[in-house]
């Protein structure tokens, strides 16, 4: 997870591809400005396959355990 406010661009453009590149699967980008998480899953040759942008009210569910679910809201 990486949390962001004036390193949004840098995390999202340099961060992020060095954890597809090391296989991650699952990186979380907390934008603390526009109230926002993007969730990268499933990277294949260092990029990230599947990548969404939840908002407020919009459940965000963890790979690592399917049954836990947070609420957006709860985050910001």
């Amino acid at each position: 997870m990486e949390v962001a406010d004036t390193t949004v661009k840098y995390d999202r453009e340099v961060k992020i591809p060095l954890y597809a590149e090391a296989n991650i699967p699952e990186v979380w980008l907390l934008d603390v400005n526009q109230e926002v998480i993007e969730v990268y899953r499933n990277p294949l040759q260092g990029v990230y396959q599947d990548v969404q942008k939840l908002v407020k009210n919009q459940v965000l569910s963890i790979l690592a355990f399917p049954d836990v679910h947070i609420n957006v809201s709860e985050i910001f």
